[in-house]
C-alpha cells in the first residue's frame, strides 16, 4: 500500500483548469456555469476521491497479485511496444466497462451521477458516482492476466483519466482530422446529451474506434444541439440522493413487484427495464434513460446572496480538509478515517442543502463548523517520520571511524549539506554537549540546534531542532568491527516534519533527495577517513 494518496494533490490543479475554462468562456460571451451546479458537481467529485482513497490501494493490490502470479505472457515495462499494445488494451477495457455501466441497471446506478449535471464543463468531469470505483476496477483485471506490468497500467490509466477531463468542455467545437478516431469534446458532448438521438452513444475513452466497431458511434450534429442531464431528472443538489437515485428506484421496484424473479432480476436487466406491474405505479418514472427526452427547464433552486457567500467560504474549507484527508488516508487510523468521511460528507450535504434554501441543518452548523476546523488542525499537524539508512565498510578501526564521524567541527569537510558548525570543541562530542549548525537544503538554508544524547563505544546519537521549520532530526552513527582494520559504519538519519505542507514536500520531492545526500555524505566520509594516517 502506498504511504500517501497522491490524488489529493491533483484537486488544486483541477480547480485551476476550471477557473481558466470559466474565464475563457466569459471572454467568449458564454455563460455555461451555474453556482449551485458547480458546488454539487465538485461535492460529488470529492465523494468519489474519498471512496477512491479508501479502496484503490486494496483493489490495485489484486491487480499486482494477478500480474505477479498468474500472468500468461511476459512484457517488458520499458519497451515502447508494451506501452503501445496496452494503450489499446486499456482503452478497450474502458469502453467495455463504460458500455456495461450504461446498459446494466445496477451498474448504471453506480455511474449515473456523472450524467446528472444539466451543464457541461470541466466541473462535470469531476462529477462522478462515489460507488463507481467499487466495480470498475474489475474490468481491468484481464490486463493483469495478459501480463500488463502494473507501472504500465497505472501510467496509461492516469493518461486516460487526464485525457477524459479535458473532453468535458464547450470551448472547443469539432476538431478536424481526428473526429471519429479519437474522443473529442464534440463526441463526448454527444455522450452526455439526453437528446433521444444521442442517448447511450460514444462510450470511448481516448479512442472512438470501438464505438465505430460496435455500433455505438454518433457524431454531433449542427442541426441538433446537445442538451445535458439524465432522462429522469435529479431535481436535488444533495450528493447522497444523487448517488443513490437510480438504486433507490430499483429498490422501490424490488419491493413493489410481485414476481420473485423480478425482485432480483431487475437489478441485472438492461437499463430502462422495469417490471410490468411497477410501470403504472409511479408516473414520474415512466421515462427512463434509454428513451432520452426533450429539452426541459433546468433544476435551479434560488438562494440568497448571503447563503451563497457562506457556502463559498464553507466549501473552500471543505476542499482544503478533503485535500489533506485524501492525501493522508493511507496513513490514517480507523478512527480518523471514519471521522473524516463523516465530517466531509455531512458538510457537503449541508452546503448543498443551503443552496436549495433548506435550513434543516442551520442549528447543526454550530457544531459542524468548529468540528471541521478542529479536524483541519488535526490533519495539518499530523507528523511524518522518514528514516534514511546508509551502510558502508571502511578500512579503518572502529573507534577511529566513530571519533571522526562524531566530531561535528569536521562535518563541513565531508557532508554536502553542512555549511557551518557553531562549536568551540574540535573533538568528538560526548553526551550533554551542544552545538549549532547551518545546513543547505532543497528549500533553502536552515539553522539547527543539536544536543548529543548518547556517546557509547559503538554508537553516537544526537537530536536537533530545525529553527526555521520545526523539523526534529535524530542522527545516529553505529560502528561494528569486522576485523582489526575494517569497520562496518551505519548512518541513521531520522527526521520528523511537523505539518502538512512539509509532509507533502517531503513525500513528493525531498525524501529521495535526502537519501541521495545521505549516501553522498557517507561516501565522502569514507574517503576522508580512509585518507587519514
Amino acid at each position: 500500500m502506498s504511504e500517501y494518496n497522491i490524488n489529493g494533490l491533483a484537486i488544486p490543479l483541477f480547480l485551476i483548469f476550471m477557473l481558466i475554462e470559466y474565464l475563457v468562456l466569459k471572454v467568449q460571451g458564454k455563460d455555461l456555469h451555474r453556482y449551485s451546479d458547480t458546488v454539487t458537481s465538485l461535492s460529488m467529485g470529492l465523494c468519489l476521491l474519498i471512496s477512491d482513497a479508501l479502496l484503490k490501494a486494496y483493489t490495485f493490490a489484486i491487480f499486482i497479485y494477478l500480474s505477479e502470479h498468474h500472468k500468461l505472457f511476459e512484457f517488458d515495462a520499458l519497451s515502447p511496444i508494451t506501452w503501445l499494445v496496452f494503450f489499446f488494451a486499456v482503452d478497450l477495457c474502458y469502453y467495455i466497462f463504460h458500455r456495461a455501466a450504461h446498459e446494466i441497471n445496477i451498474l448504471w446506478g453506480a455511474h449515473v451521477g456523472h450524467h446528472q449535471s444539466e451543464e457541461y464543463n470541466f466541473t462535470t468531469a469531476l462529477r462522478q458516482s462515489a460507488f463507481q470505483y467499487g466495480f470498475s476496477w474489475v474490468f481491468y483485471l484481464p490486463l493483469a492476466l495478459l501480463g500488463c506490468p502494473p507501472i504500465v497500467f497505472l501510467g496509461l490509466f492516469a493518461l486516460l483519466k487526464m485525457y477524459q477531463f479535458v473532453l468535458h468542455t464547450q470551448i472547443v467545437s469539432r476538431i478536424p482530422f481526428i473526429e471519429g478516431i479519437f474522443s473529442t469534446p464534440s463526441s463526448h458532448r454527444v455522450h452526455h446529451a439526453k437528446n433521444p438521438r444521442y442517448i447511450d452513444r460514444n462510450y470511448g475513452g481516448t479512442l472512438v474506434i470501438w464505438d465505430r466497431m460496435f455500433a455505438s458511434w454518433q457524431p454531433e450534429l449542427a442541426e441538433e444541439p446537445c442538451h445535458y442531464g439524465t432522462t429522469q431528472p435529479l431535481n436535488t443538489l444533495n450528493p447522497i440522493k444523487a448517488n443513490l437515485q437510480h438504486w433507490r428506484m430499483l429498490a422501490q421496484d424490488s419491493v413493489q413487484t410481485n414476481l420473485w424473479r423480478n425482485k432480483i432480476g431487475l437489478w441485472f436487466k438492461p437499463t430502462g427495464w422495469r417490471p410490468e406491474d411497477c410501470q403504472d405505479k409511479n408516473i414520474n418514472l415512466k421515462q427512463l434513460q434509454k428513451s432520452g427526452c426533450k429539452q426541459r427547464e433546468k433544476y435551479d433552486p434560488k438562494s440568497s446572496l448571503g447563503a451563497k457567500i457562506y457556502v463559498g467560504f464553507s466549501f473552500i474549507l471543505i476542499i482544503l480538509v478533503a485535500i489533506m484527508f485524501i492525501f493522508l488516508a493511507p496513513a490514517l487510523d480507523a478512527l480518523h478515517l471514519v471521522a473524516g468521511v463523516g465530517l466531509i460528507v455531512f458538510s457537503l450535504v449541508v452546503v448543498n442543502d443551503l443552496l436549495e434554501g433548506n435550513k434543516r441543518f442551520v442549528l447543526a452548523e454550530i457544531i459542524r463548523t468548529p468540528l471541521i476546523l478542529w479536524f483541519a488542525t488535526i490533519l495539518w499537524a499530523i507528523p511524518s517520520t522518514t528514516t534514511n539508512i546508509t551502510v558502508v565498510v571502511m578500512n579503518k578501526p572502529a573507534q577511529q571511524v566513530l571519533n571522526y564521524a562524531s566530531t561535528p567541527a569536521l562535518w563541513p569537510e565531508w557532508h554536502p549539506q553542512s555549511s557551518k558548525i557553531y562549536s568551540p570543541l574540535q573533538r568528538p562530542l560526548i553526551t550533554g554537549d551542544k552545538f549549532e549548525e547551518d545546513i543547505i537544503t532543497a528549500i533553502g538554508e536552515n539553522h539547527l540546534r543539536w544536543d548529543v544524547i548518547e556517546r557509547g563505544e559503538k554508537n553516537w546519537q544526537a537530536l536537533a531542532e530545525n529553527i526555521n521549520n520545526g523539523t526534529i532530526i535524530k542522527l545516529e552513527y553505529k560502528v561494528r568491527e569486522i576485523d582489526e582494520s575494517h569497520t562496518e559504519f551505519t548512518r541513521i538519519l531520522e527526521y520528523t516534519v511537523p505539518n502538512f505542507i512539509l509532509l507533502v514536500a517531503n513525500a513528493v520531492y525531498l525524501k529521495p533527495k535526502m537519501q541521495k545526500k545521505s549516501d553522498e555524505g557517507v561516501a565522502r566520509l569514507k574517503v576522508a577517513i580512509e585518507a587519514l594516517e
